[in-house]
């Protein structure tokens, strides 16, 4: 692995500007990037999300590419989804997207695409192992053949006429008449999320829209109820109907309800599969749900009422991207109607491999406001008919080298106990039903593993993480 001290998730690589991440460093990922692809197409369609430090790696990333022959879609700062949503509509092999996503300011990072999806684990790997062989002296190269071999696109209007003609927004915009804050944080959400929902026929209200004079962001990125408190405040002071917030590139999504109340993030994907099951069960054959292992039970309760099905993946996106792709390949072989969709709890965007097999935090808060309208109820009104659960979280630390010891201890702890273990990736979950569940997560960014629970319950909820921690607590003392 290269001495950099970055950050390799499912999801790219993420480093502190300035520390382990600046022009260099990322024209030499740029470098290794398409020295693994160095046998496609040679075409890289590249965005950024709104962090002063995206400039000077976007220039970096720009003249590694090119000394490696490719040439560059530049769609400048813009939200990950769209990037995507636009990737694969004009059928561009390959794509890097300059974010640091939800993670705080001082942090950025190169999300990484690859003809299918994100880069997978074992590209990852062959992309760090590059990087420590590359010397930049001998990459050389000049401003007229950079210039030669960028083009500019700005992707946004042609996403917001497709995702209006998939939700029939000219019908919404007839009877809309709900009053919206959106708090941008500043990020790329502020070119699309405030222009959709206006078109949809909402009076908008944005706040948090601009960087501050010192150019840092007016709140902190990531879309938690603790760092949403002058959203919260405007939604229930003003009278507004519903409140949204992205992170820095607008793949995530934070709900706030007309009373002020901050949802837990499964909320906004479980109202949107609510009514897709809906609207779909007299119209397909075949529904099938696809989450993580750590979206919350009230799924399967939902699909069950809806006799749809629930397929749940190892924790990364590109994990549901994959699935979904390969389940709408099988199901084109045979002549069955079939609806396929759906997205990680812990975020709020959805995926609606249709429309954008992707997360999308723009096209959920669209949609939200499409059952709004449709329904005439308040958002908490419809929060409240979805079933209930508490969720219950302990955070472990470890050294990342005894992961794969510990989750093969810890499993089989479980099995002799006479519980039945799913083991997807490093991930193990227990469960009963559709009344609880025990999630044992080793993070993909920090040397630690979580713990995560549900229940019915409050006290089980805690009950289950307590006694599952104290559980691997006792095998990491015996290492």
């Amino acid at each position: 692995m290269v001495d950099t001290n970055l950050i390799f998730t499912f999801s790219g690589i993420r480093g502190v500007f300035g520390k382990n991440l600046n022009s260099d460093i990322a024209r030499k990922i740029a470098i290794a990037f398409g020295e693994i692809f160095i046998d496609n197409e040679k075409k890289v369609i590249l965005g950024r999300d709104t962090r002063p430090s995206g400039s000077i790696i976007k220039e970096g990333v720009i003249e590694g590419l090119i000394v490696k022959g490719f040439k560059v879609i530049d769609v400048g700062i813009c939200p990950t989804p769209i990037v995507i949503f636009t990737k694969n509509r004009l059928n561009i092999p390959l794509g890097i997207i300059i974010t640091g996503s939800h993670n705080p300011q001082e942090w950025n990072g190169l999300k990484l695409l690859s003809p299918l999806s994100y880069l997978l684990n074992e590209d990852l790997e062959q992309i760090s192992e590059i990087l420590e062989n590359i010397n930049l002296e001998k990459y050389k190269i000049n401003n007229q053949i950079i210039t030669e071999n960028v083009s500019t696109f700005n992707p946004i209007p042609d996403y917001i006429q497709t995702l209006n003609r998939y939700l029939d927004v000219s019908k919404i915009k007839e009877s809309n008449n709900l009053r919206v804050v959106v708090d941008t944080g500043a990020g790329t959400g502020k070119y699309a999320t405030p222009q959709i929902l206006e078109g949809m026929g909402c009076e908008v209200e944005l706040i948090n829209n601009d960087l501050l004079v010192n150019k840092l962001f007016p709140r902190e990125i990531e879309p938690i109820k603790n760092n949403l408190t002058d959203l919260i405040m405007e939604v229930w002071q003003g009278n507004f109907d519903v409140g949204f917030a992205h992170d820095s590139d607008a793949d995530r999504l934070a709900i706030i309800g007309e009373d002020g109340s901050c949802y837990p993030e499964d909320v906004g994907l479980a109202l949107i599969a609510e009514d897709y099951l809906r609207n779909n069960i007299n119209n397909t054959e075949e529904i099938i749900f696809v989450t993580n292992l750590a979206s919350s039970l009230m799924f399967d309760v939902i699909a069950e009422k809806y006799n749809a099905k629930v397929r749940r993946t190892q924790i990364g996106e590109v994990f549901l991207a994959e699935a979904m792709r390969e389940l709408l390949k099988n199901k084109a072989k045979d002549t069955s109607n079939c609806l396929i969709f759906g997205g990680e709890g812990s975020c709020g965007g959805v995926m609606i491999p249709n429309f954008n097999n992707t997360r999308d935090g723009i096209f959920a808060a669209a949609k939200i406001v499409e059952i709004l309208v449709n329904s005439g109820e308040r958002i908490s009104k419809l929060v409240s008919k979805l079933p209930n659960y508490f969720s219950y979280r302990i955070t472990i630390s470890i050294n990342p080298k005894d992961t794969k010891l510990i989750i093969a201890r810890v499993k089989q702890e479980l099995i002799d106990e006479g519980e039945e273990v799913e083991h997807i990736g490093y991930d193990l979950r227990i469960c009963k039903e559709k009344d609880w569940f025990v999630l044992i997560h080793p993070s993909n960014t920090e040397p630690i593993i979580r713990i995560i629970s549900e229940a019915k319950l409050e006290s089980l909820a805690r009950i289950y993480c307590e006694a599952t921690a104290e559980l691997v607590n006792l095998v990491i003392n015996q290492l």
